[in-house]
């Protein structure tokens, strides 16, 4: 079966990753602003990590649609997922320097169990306080999570990333999002319900269809002025709905 890849990607699959990379990008920016926040309260640091645990897996999941884990594979599941992140990447013109590829701060705070492996497994322990003194004794640096918001980097295990490299990212590609699909960036949920109305597609109700047995054939019948298409048809109910609210209130009291 030859795969029919780029008809997919323009007939309609490459909204889906449109709309998850807005939400993921809303997700995160909503995020890092409340971890910023939070860190220049003395009584609300405490509570700055979890909004910064939201920001990292947002843009972990963003990185991942952009760059693949497993892709390296020859299998046909790999063989796509190249595919659509060398596509979203050329359309959202992201490069490989892009500071959404650098993994090492997400990695570090996903594998934190790791981080305090290398700890506790190798520290040599003290027996007495005069081994403290002892030259020999290196005392490693334990892992720990937070947010610098003097500086504008976010610390996990050994690990730092700066802040506005990332925001300015996500930003720019709201902005392309925004581009290649108009009112993705304001209404992500909206986008992701018209693309599963026009993918994966549906058989349509005006398409005649044929009886293997015999050749008769059998569609819905509609007026030539009418919707031709699922989501033309849902479009015209839609506003028919708001467009005479009162009527709609009155049939609705008559079938009571």
């Amino acid at each position: 079966m030859s795969d029919d890849w780029e008809q997919r990607w323009a007939s309609g699959a490459r909204t889906f990753y449109i709309a998850e990379i807005v939400r993921q990008a809303s997700y995160a920016l909503a995020a890092v602003q409340q971890a910023l926040q939070l860190s220049r309260d003395p009584q609300g640091r405490s509570e700055a990590w979890p909004a910064v645990q939201s920001f990292l897996t947002a843009t972990a999941i963003i990185s991942k649609l952009l760059w693949p884990v497993r892709a390296e594979r020859a299998d046909r599941k790999s063989r796509w997922r190249r595919f659509r992140a060398d596509r979203l990447r050329t359309e959202l013109m992201v490069s490989d320097t892009s500071a959404l590829r650098d993994r090492k701060v997400r990695d570090s705070a996903d594998h934190f169990d790791e981080r305090i492996d290398d700890l506790v497994r190798d520290q040599r322990i003290p027996q007495a306080w005069t081994d403290l003194a002892d030259e020999e004794l290196t005392q490693r640096a334990a892992p720990f999570r937070a947010i610098d918001a003097d500086t504008g980097e976010v610390l996990a295990g050994h690990d730092r990333m700066a802040l506005a490299p990332v925001v300015t990212e996500l930003n720019a590609i709201l902005q392309r999002c925004e581009t290649i699909e108009p009112g993705s960036s304001s209404a992500p949920d909206v986008t992701m319900l018209l693309a599963t109305l026009r993918w994966p597609p549906l058989p349509s109700l005006f398409a005649p269809t044929e009886r293997s047995d015999e050749p008769v054939t059998a569609r819905a019948s509609i007026a030539a002025t009418g919707p031709q298409t699922l989501e033309g048809l849902i479009t015209l109910v839609i506003d028919q709905l708001f467009e005479h609210p009162d009527t709609n209130r009155t049939r609705r009291r008559k079938h009571r």
